[in-house]
């Protein structure tokens, strides 16, 4: 990407994405933890709760995305095109953040080999936020309307 490149797409990333967004319903989750491992507990408890997702740039044009509940919080701070570590429920994972046709892509590739590749796909839909998470032949759906008119 050439500079102007990424400056274009961090543009559309501010207008479209930052702010904070509340989940509003979810397609197959449990469904999503299952395959990835979780226990059913884990399970159950992630599926009652109430994320909320905050999306910002930061100066130094790194994405930072953070989905936070009572029992957890995720984070991932990228900059495009430079892959990233980070350890989902203890399974160390290499993130490779792209921005397609308007979305934010994240493709994570375990480093252990009996672990399952994943990707998580954002965009916005009709205002909403739409996180698609895909494992194995599973595929998640969630839905998340914005919190506040931040832009």
């Amino acid at each position: 990407l050439t500079r102007f490149g990424v400056l274009q797409i961090m543009d559309e990333i501010k207008n479209k994405f930052v702010g904070k967004w509340k989940l509003d319903r979810s397609e197959r989750f449990e469904d999503f933890l299952r395959e990835c491992g979780v226990n059913f507990f884990v399970r159950k408890m992630a599926g009652m709760a109430s994320p909320v997702s905050e999306i910002s740039v930061k100066e130094d044009d790194k994405v930072h995305i953070s989905m936070v509940t009572s029992f957890m919080t995720q984070e991932d701070c990228f900059k495009l095109g430079e892959e990233f570590e980070k350890d989902m429920r203890g399974n160390k994972m290499v993130g490779k953040p792209s921005v397609v046709d308007g979305k934010i892509i994240i493709e994570y590739t375990p480093t252990d080999p009996s672990i399952k590749p994943q990707k998580v796909t954002r965009e916005v839909i009709n205002g909403e936020l739409v996180q698609t998470m895909e494992i194995g032949d599973v595929t998640c759906k969630r839905f998340m309307k914005r919190m506040d008119s931040e832009v």
